[in-house]
């Protein structure tokens, strides 16, 4: 009888065992990374800052290059000047919030749009970005791009790991083995994107559509810890009498 009691205990704990769900090593290295990226996110510039890149953009075979710098104090309100030559400025851009400003030098006009859709594509400049998400991603803020959580994560062959973004439905984001992105993929006949790291910040994005679309961004030079821009330095002034029109009828 003893036996059987003994016996029968036994296989009560096999039963509980199997009912026991155990997260492998697997598991907690693929959310340690994602962390990682989170954490990195935290540390992102969070003063006043002002970088300068170059952006050729276009299709296979005939692209176009041009010079910006953009600057803020890490909110919402936005500036970015495109030049094309030495030095000649031919688009002064504003962006805050859904207001979206702007002013086409070379033709002494200025076109507006509000909403939450992307209007740096609709000005020639084709990227799947605003220019906050833009500045975002350069200053090392990809948690506030891509997302704070995936739904599935995949370790390849390379040593990096591949993350379904849970943000949008189809998109992945691969992090090395630091925790920094180095490709996304927007899904379906969207936008790929290779990340060239700078220390903890891109330093060069590589994007490409299926359609034969490119855009390649340099990050020329950072200056960060700035003192706070004023109103002055962040509003776009132009002259008096300039026309202002619907972005719609902007054509690059």
């Amino acid at each position: 009888m003893k036996k059987l009691a003994i016996i029968f205990f036994v296989l009560a704990l096999c039963a509980c065992a199997k009912k026991t769900v155990v997260e492998t090593p697997g598991d907690t290295v693929l959310a340690d990374r994602w962390n990682q990226m989170l954490a990195i996110s935290k540390e992102s510039t969070k003063a006043p800052w002002r970088m300068q890149m170059s952006l050729r953009f276009g299709d296979e075979g005939d692209t176009r290059r041009v010079t910006g710098i953009m600057w803020g104090n890490n909110d919402r309100k936005l500036r970015l000047d495109v030049m094309a030559g030495v030095g000649a400025i031919v688009a002064k851009i504003l962006e805050d919030g859904p207001h979206f400003l702007i002013y086409a030098t070379q033709i002494n006009k200025a076109y507006f749009h509000q909403g939450e859709n992307k209007p740096l594509f609709k000005v020639g400049v084709p990227v799947p970005f605003d220019l906050p998400q833009l500045a975002e991603l350069l200053n090392g803020n990809y948690a506030a791009v891509f997302g704070k959580t995936y739904d599935k994560a995949t370790m390849l062959d390379n040593g990096n790991v591949s993350y379904e973004l849970a943000a949008k439905e189809g998109a992945v984001l691969e992090l090395d083995q630091n925790g920094l992105p180095v490709a996304w993929n927007e899904g379906g006949n969207g936008w790929r994107m290779n990340i060239g790291l700078d220390g903890n910040r891109p330093g060069r994005l590589a994007l490409d559509r299926p359609n034969g679309k490119k855009a390649i961004i340099l990050v020329k030079e950072r200056e960060n810890d700035l003192p706070p821009f004023t109103a002055e330095q962040l509003n776009l002034a132009m002259p008096d009498g300039v026309p202002l029109l619907p972005l719609s009828q902007y054509k690059p």
